[in-house]
């Protein structure tokens, strides 16, 4: 039964949608996974920049507290006051007048305030009428300022009047000075640095977990995509194999049968008609060694490696081709491990690709070889039209090509056999235009 028009297009819409979402999978899961990371780090912020506000509010509180309680205690001694100083882990208070001349003062505070540290506090963006707190986190000892236009009423001898020798005899005979303006409290802060100091602890220990989590997916996922690729590659070479050794068999026989008419009809056929017969022999190779060439990418890859001194092998593939091609060696004896026919095809491969990289001009096909660290480099280097950015992912992928008369069995094949020996071969873009087709093996 047909299926109806509507669901058939509906079938087809899913799937090209499917089929974009694979080709974006890896800036979709990148994006999503950068997004996730980035919240989750404003989230952690968010939860250590509120612990803080709340203990900084308990701190502000705890601070006011101590101040009344020690005032409080003021009216009935001195003495009674020192001993709550000492419970509330305040080491002084003062009342100061607005030009940082001590009103009145108890335990370790200064006898002129330093107003620069209210200057200080208002340019971090602190209320002085709210309270103003300086934090040493070296001496973990906070000061606090707060401003105070209110009437302070003092019982007299609770407090130590200061007496200033410049004030003036009517000032000294009044018990009330000056008006006071600003409250001083100093007080031990360890409680409060140490409860910062574990919120910074677990932020950047949550902030580091995180790290390590996004870096983990990033590699879950990126081997998993590996293995992923690996295994489509795996299952289209057993693919490939399965039919690839029908395939050949069935092509050769023909092909035998085909070359031995062939050499008949030369024989008893006239001159005129040779022209046509080589046509049919050209043909004939063509299809011959496309057979043997996907034999021998069927095989096993290794071969029978030997001792190959590189420099030299290379030099002399150069020279087959015309007008020869430039070899430059940073050493004159580099030996590799390859087996000789495998590596003559994939050097005389690469370099007839650079050679036909563009036409109607010359390529400036050249190779280089360089030796670092037990790891010979090769490159194929040329100026020709480049990778077009539509093919670069399947260039090694058997039977593609972008050539008229290529069978896309040549890079393929290349890329086997060297990664057979531990190299590894790969494409990429010149800088100034051309392509580079660069081979790493290990040198012996």
């Amino acid at each position: 039964m047909r299926k109806p028009k509507v669901f058939e297009e509906a079938q087809n819409t899913i799937k090209r949608r499917w089929k974009f979402i694979e080709g974006k999978e890896r800036p979709i899961v990148y994006i999503g996974l950068a997004l996730g990371f980035i919240v989750s780090m404003i989230f952690i912020y968010l939860i250590y920049d509120g612990i803080t506000e709340k203990y900084m509010l308990q701190m502000k509180f705890d601070s006011e507290k101590s101040f009344n309680s020690i005032y409080m205690a003021l009216s009935d001694s001195t003495s009674k006051a020192l001993s709550v100083m000492s419970d509330e882990g305040v080491s002084g208070i003062g009342i100061y007048s607005s030009s940082g001349q001590a009103f009145q003062r108890l335990g370790d505070v200064p006898v002129t305030l330093p107003l620069s540290k209210l200057a200080q506090g208002r340019k971090t963006g602190q209320d002085s009428t709210l309270g103003i707190y300086i934090l040493d986190e070296d001496s973990d000892e906070i000061e606090y300022f707060r401003l105070s236009r209110l009437n302070v009423v003092l019982e007299m001898g609770a407090f130590a009047p200061n007496t200033n020798q410049n004030q003036t005899q009517s000032q000294q005979a009044s018990p009330f000075p000056d008006v006071p303006d600003i409250i001083y409290v100093r007080f031990d802060g360890t409680d409060y640095f140490n409860s910062i100091r574990r919120a910074r602890l677990l932020t950047i220990i949550g902030m580091s977990m995180m790290s390590l989590i996004l870096l983990m997916i990033l590699s879950i996922y990126n081997n998993n995509r590996k293995y992923r690729i690996q295994l489509q590659k795996n299952e289209s070479l057993a693919k490939l194999g399965a039919a690839a050794r029908t395939l050949t068999h069935e092509i050769k026989n023909p092909l035998s049968a085909m070359t031995i008419q062939s050499a008949l009809m030369r024989k008893l056929l006239p001159e005129e008609f040779q022209p046509d017969l080589d046509v049919i022999d050209h043909e004939i190779t063509r299809l011959t060694n496309l057979t043997n060439r996907v034999s021998e990418f069927l095989k096993n890859p290794s071969g029978n490696p030997e001792k190959i001194e590189l420099v030299g092998f290379i030099k002399d593939i150069a020279r087959l081709f015309k007008g020869g091609i430039p070899v430059d060696a940073d050493s004159d004896l580099i030996n590799v491990r390859f087996d000789t026919d495998r590596a003559r095809s994939v050097f005389e491969n690469l370099i007839k690709n650079a050679t036909e990289s563009c036409e109607g001009r010359d390529p400036e096909v050249r190779v280089e070889i360089r030796h670092r660290h037990k790891l010979v480099t090769v490159k194929i280097l040329d100026r020709g039209d480049g990778l077009p950015k539509e093919t670069r992912e399947k260039l090694f992928d058997p039977f593609f090509t972008t050539k008229i008369h290529g069978s896309g069995i040549g890079l393929a094949i290349s890329k086997q056999f060297v990664e057979a020996q531990g190299g590894s071969l790969k494409l990429y873009e010149r800088e100034g235009g051309g392509t580079v087709a660069e081979v790493n093996l290990p040198s012996i």
